[in-house]
């Protein structure tokens, strides 16, 4: 598995408005998973990055999954965001 940190599945983030590298963030309130682009500025809320881009999604779900024992049994949309009009269409859609 390609996480960024073999030592710590989850890391915080973002901490600036705009996605450092390509990987995949989740928003547990939502819930909602995302794969948001390098540079593409984050939608409103709090992320926490799961997973580098390099995971297929259904890889990086089943881990979401193991680690957040509340979205188990939820439904868990995935969405990409490779532009800042994706994002604009994912907060208005």
């Amino acid at each position: 598995m390609a996480l960024k940190d073999p030592n710590c599945a989850i890391r915080r983030g973002p901490v600036h408005s705009r996605a450092d590298e390509t990987a995949y963030y989740l928003n547990g309130r939502l819930p909602r998973l995302i794969l948001i682009a390098r540079g593409v500025r984050f939608p409103a809320g709090t992320w926490i990055r799961v997973a580098d881009g390099q995971l297929a999604p259904w890889e990086v779900e089943s881990v979401v999954m193991d680690l957040f024992a509340g979205l188990k049994h939820r439904p868990l949309p995935f969405t990409v965001l490779l532009t800042d009009f994706d994002v604009d269409e994912f907060t208005t859609g």
